[in-house]
């Protein structure tokens, strides 16, 4: 039997559970069997247990990324072999067990002088960013972003990739005893949620910022539009008003979605500015090239110390109610790791 972390319904942390299951079965043709040794927490977790998520539904396996080791393939299996060091992606979860079996694309061999803690952390939080910031966000040099969030996962990598882009500007929310952790990490003005950013922003840029991250939705969502300088867009990666800190709240559900459908036409071309949305596992599930070749550069630019991730916390799979709290009470700088 495997041990692993299933949430049972839609509800609070009590929903949270380790339970053993039967191993997989031998690998299929293009399977590969691999032994996880870390797994990384995600705020799209939180969403699955409170019932958040149109793709995937309790009860189910969480876990949308993992490391391990491959410890058998199936006979038309190419890219990897046994004994490889792996990040998954697990775009319908099923990753925080001790063995789980997918099919090789959802694969990339990592160096096996990497950590499988830091294996584990980049997918999903690094790649978000990456499309987000470069591909629909289209950041170029001399511009600016702000970054909501800045000391979380997203917010850690988003910070980490602008500075990459040469005179870019960071402002970044943050709580005030992670400012100095998010300033070390690049970002240029740091904003106390007491703060209103939005004054803050355009009082060290007045023509507004090229670029806003916005993972909140809701009341924040019109704010950002109107922080955009001419040319500027809004991605919009996640809608964090929707969700309690433990049990799913309707109210804040119906108030952050009335807050955020509306998208004037008119106002947009008037200003000229964007609004876009960003989905990850979406972009794997139709156009799996370029969801590949943009975690390739990832992790060659990891690998090359351009980008260096931070793991905030190590828990292991029967602290999962503790882990998950230091997401969703928002305490953790960096990636939350948990470990079989």
């Amino acid at each position: 039997m495997v041990r692993r972390i299933v949430v049972k319904g839609i509800g609070g942390y009590e929903q949270l559970k380790v339970e053993d299951a039967p191993p997989p079965a031998p690998p299929s043709a293009n399977e590969v069997i691999v032994e996880v040794k870390a797994c990384g927490l995600n705020f799209y977790d939180i969403y699955v247990r409170q019932g958040l998520s149109p793709d995937v539904q309790p009860p189910c396996t969480l876990g949308l990324e993992c490391a391990g080791v491959v410890t058998a393939i199936g006979e038309k299996v190419t890219s990897v072999k046994i004994g490889d060091h792996v990040a998954v992606h697990c775009p319908r979860g099923g990753g925080f067990a001790e063995q789980i079996s997918v099919n090789e694309d959802l694969l990339l061999v990592v160096p096996e002088n990497m950590s499988f803690e830091v294996a584990a952390s980049f997918t999903i939080n690094y790649l978000t960013a990456y499309f987000s910031l470069f591909h629909l966000g289209g950041l170029r040099a001399n511009g600016a972003v702000l970054i909501h969030s800045s000391a979380g996962g997203v917010g850690w990598a988003a910070t980490q990739l602008s500075k990459t882009v040469p005179g870019v500007s960071v402002f970044g929310t943050a709580s005030a005893h992670k400012h100095n952790a998010v300033v070390e990490n690049g970002v240029d003005y740091p904003i106390h949620y007491d703060q209103d950013y939005h004054t803050e922003v355009l009082l060290h840029r007045p023509q507004g910022v090229s670029i806003v991250l916005d993972n909140l939705g809701g009341t924040d969502f019109t704010k950002s539009q109107e922080l955009l300088e001419p040319l500027g867009k809004v991605v919009l990666i996640g809608a964090r008003e929707m969700v309690g800190t433990e049990y799913r709240s309707l109210w804040r559900l119906l108030r952050s979605w009335w807050s955020t459908k509306n998208v004037s036409p008119y106002s947009l071309i008037m200003s000229n500015r964007a609004v876009a949305g960003f989905n990850l596992n979406e972009l794997r599930s139709k156009d799996p090239a370029t969801f590949q070749q943009g975690w390739k550069e990832i992790l060659e630019m990891i690998t090359s110390g351009k980008l260096c991730p931070r793991i905030d916390s190590v828990w292991q799979f029967e602290q999962i109610v503790e882990a998950s709290k230091q997401i969703t009470d928002r305490k953790n700088i960096g990636k939350v790791i948990v470990k079989p």
